[in-house]
């Protein structure tokens, strides 16, 4: 592994989940450990530094378990799932590539039993300090007993008359509504997919749309953003689940309302 000058302008980078990180994780990441949990080693492609010095300190990479999935910029709790890998302080406008752990302990056997979010922490060494500088959620979660872990694949999206799956299969969204003209009335409305990225909900007539849903991943806030414009003002819900990392929101139109739902930044992509 070596320290290098970037081979492209830092307004080309491409940071794996964060970009507001200044010292970031790029490329693809991978990670691997024995089915006991007891070893394994982990891999990204980059570690790049774009400010305008170096860093304060080594830096320091491994992979954690979480609960909750963490937002940028509040703390974050969680469990350490492997030994780290040090990585020497690392200039400006240089980086490493690739970063390889080795074979290393995991730590299976000591996380409490749960379901977790798995991800990779990237932190740096300020004053004795270690406050992350970086963190991508990997593409599977973790599933603990108490005495071993594995990965699990949350489950995925499939399609009915009411069901939609948008990016990829990604997202799960259903909906319902409550007809304040009906007597309040309710009813699971029927889908229409228009692109892989948007969709449609209808109850009587499958060309002419209640409400619509688009989906806009990969945006520059590390977000999927999500956009509800309606044609009607009878109350809605429609119901949102990222099949990949279990996140699932409900989004709710009251009676009367004409005007966009628009949410950039609940669902974390990628």
């Amino acid at each position: 592994m070596e320290s290098k000058a970037p081979a492209a302008e830092s307004f080309r980078r491409n940071a794996l989940s964060q970009p507001e990180c200044t010292i970031c994780l790029e490329g693809a990441k991978t990670v691997e450990w024995s089915g006991g949990g007891t070893s394994g080693s982990f891999h990204v492609d980059t570690i790049s530094n774009y400010r305008a010095s170096g860093t304060s300190g080594s830096l320091d990479l491994k992979m954690v378990l979480t609960a909750a999935l963490p937002v940028w910029g509040q703390s974050i709790t969680y469990f350490n799932f492997s030994v780290s890998k040090m990585l020497s302080p690392l200039a400006s406008g240089y980086y490493y590539s690739p970063v390889d752990s080795g074979t290393v302990s995991f730590f299976g056997s000591s996380i409490p039993a749960g379901e977790y979010f798995h991800l990779m922490l990237l932190r740096e060494n300020v004053s004795g300090t270690m406050p992350y500088a970086d963190w991508s959620v990997m593409s599977k979660k973790v599933l603990c007993d108490g005495t071993a872990c594995h990965s699990v694949t949350t489950a995925g999206c499939t399609e009915d008359a009411y069901t939609m799956c948008l990016a990829g299969g990604r997202y799960r969204i259903t909906s319902h509504w409550q007809n304040q003209y009906a007597g309040g009335a309710t009813a699971t409305l029927s889908k229409a997919r228009i692109t892989d990225y948007t969709g449609a909900f209808w109850i009587q007539d499958s060309s002419t749309y209640e409400y619509m849903i688009r989906l806009q991943t990969g945006q520059s806030n590390g977000r999927t953003w999500v956009a509800i414009p309606t044609f009607t003002d009878v109350e809605f819900w429609i119901d949102v689940t990222d099949t990949r990392t279990g996140q699932s929101k409900e989004y709710h139109s009251p009676a009367g309302n004409r005007t966009l739902l628009f949410d950039p930044s609940y669902f974390v992509f990628p």
